[in-house]
């Protein structure tokens, strides 16, 4: 069995971009180590191959200075998702056998960030239904016809929230999606359902049972992507390199990069 270190860091988004990478790699039986941010990685379940190790903790200590730390020892090879090459190099110093990665960064063109890094640990496309195990929604539950999401990580990216909530009340029951990041966006949806700051693991299992969900560019459409039918609303950032992956999704890209063009009215018509 092949012992395999994968060193990606990220917030939510570039985890979910790393997993048709991390399903190949379990597909082939190698034993994973992730190392990166256990929080973007708290909506896989646990896994016997698969462990996540802090890169910021104890064990990973000088690793991005170009040290060899204990969380280091004991792989067959390694394969590093990193703009910098000082941990591959380290890695490759100290007898790993270690392909580093460069995923690509926002505004940069090319192939989709997803196969880029697939392509770095093997051949072939995109196994679907690997991923979709991989993430193994948890069952049961209540369902719901529409999940919105109106938040990013930048605010470029975001549909304003004012018209998330109008594209709400066009709807039955639906629900919308917050993160810790997204307080202020809490007095937009009164009068409709607000789940927020849930656990990743119930996210997943939401939009496992989501009929539709609408998302701005961020980790959680990401996610969605490959658990329900999913509208990712793009703006300034490339679609054909961030879009979601997953086999659900479809991408409305805003006239000119500008969110603020799109209307209630084109939403709807293409979530429709």
């Amino acid at each position: 069995m092949m012992r395999t270190l994968v060193v990606r860091l990220g917030a939510l988004g570039d985890a979910v971009l790393t997993l048709p990478a991390l399903a190949h790699l379990l597909g082939r039986g190698d034993d994973v180590t992730l190392l990166g941010l256990p929080a973007s990685w708290a909506f896989l379940p646990r896994r016997e191959r698969l462990r996540i190790e802090d890169a910021d903790g104890p064990r990973s200590r000088g690793i991005f200075s170009g040290a060899v730390p204990a969380a280091a020892s004991g792989f067959d090879r390694a394969i590093v998702m990193l703009g910098a090459v000082t941990v591959a190099e380290a890695l490759t110093r100290a007898g790993i056998a270690t392909t580093h990665v460069p995923p690509l960064k926002p505004g940069e063109a090319g192939e989709h960030a997803a196969l880029r890094l697939l392509r770095g640990v093997g051949d072939g496309a995109i196994d679907a239904e690997a991923v979709q195990r991989l993430i193994a929604a948890d069952a049961g539950g209540e369902e719901y016809d529409l999940v919105l999401h109106p938040g990013s990580g930048g605010k470029a990216k975001r549909w304003p929230a004012d018209r998330y909530a109008a594209l709400a009340r066009r709807f039955r029951a639906p629900l919308i999606l917050l993160g810790p990041a997204e307080e202020e966006l809490v007095p937009v949806f009164d009068g409709l359902t607000v789940a927020q700051d849930w656990p990743l693991r119930q996210v997943v299992a939401l939009l496992a049972r989501a009929h539709a969900f609408v998302g701005n560019d961020s980790g959680v459409s990401h996610l969605a992507s490959w658990l329900c039918p999913t509208l990712a609303l793009f703006g300034p950032t490339d679609p054909a390199v961030w879009a979601p992956a997953g086999p659900h999704a479809k991408v409305l890209a805003a006239p000119g990069g500008d969110l603020g063009r799109l209307t209630v009215d084109d939403v709807a018509a293409r979530l429709a």
